[in-house]
């Protein structure tokens, strides 16, 4: 599905999914974008089928979890194992995300968490053994998702007095 596809409709259903897909329900999604709420379940699906929304992920504050180091890290692999690299890294221990970035150097952003120093320090280790060169690595303080506003907050009646 190309952008020019997305309709007010779809682009104020993603809006409203980035800004809280838990609590939104189809019928209040249909309140707000001003269709019913059968309409707004077909739409999500296609959504889905066509691959704009790939999926719908919790934001956990790893803190409270017990994960008390949260790293960001910025590192290169060559780019000819980078595909593979990439498969590899979700198995190891404390790997959040990652990014691939379109650079030579410093082609990856890896999203890290770890109970105590030991364990990342562990987790440092089996990416050096993956071939991933750490070229940089920074303490997370927090991390904050903002619903993409060109996906329409101007087509939804949502009240912004709040």
């Amino acid at each position: 599905m190309v952008a020019d596809e997305l309709d007010s409709i779809d682009k104020g259903i993603l809006y409203l999914l980035q800004e809280d897909a838990r609590t939104n329900t189809t019928t209040e999604i249909a309140e707000k974008v001003g269709v019913s709420s059968s309409t707004v379940g077909n739409r999500i699906k296609r959504l889905e089928e066509r691959g704009v929304i790939t999926g719908y992920h919790p934001t956990i504050d790893f803190e409270q979890t017990g994960m008390g180091h949260h790293l960001l890290i910025i590192a290169t692999v060559p780019l000819d194992d980078q595909e593979n690299v990439v498969d590899d890294l979700v198995n190891v221990p404390g790997v959040v995300s990652v990014r691939e970035l379109l650079t030579n150097n410093a082609n990856l952003s890896i999203e890290l968490v770890g109970e105590n120093k030991q364990a990342i320090e562990n987790s440092i280790r089996e990416l050096d053994s993956l071939g991933v060169d750490v070229e940089r690595m920074e303490m997370l303080k927090q991390v904050r998702a903002f619903p993409y506003n060109h996906f329409g907050k101007e087509y939804t009646s949502e009240d912004d007095t709040g």
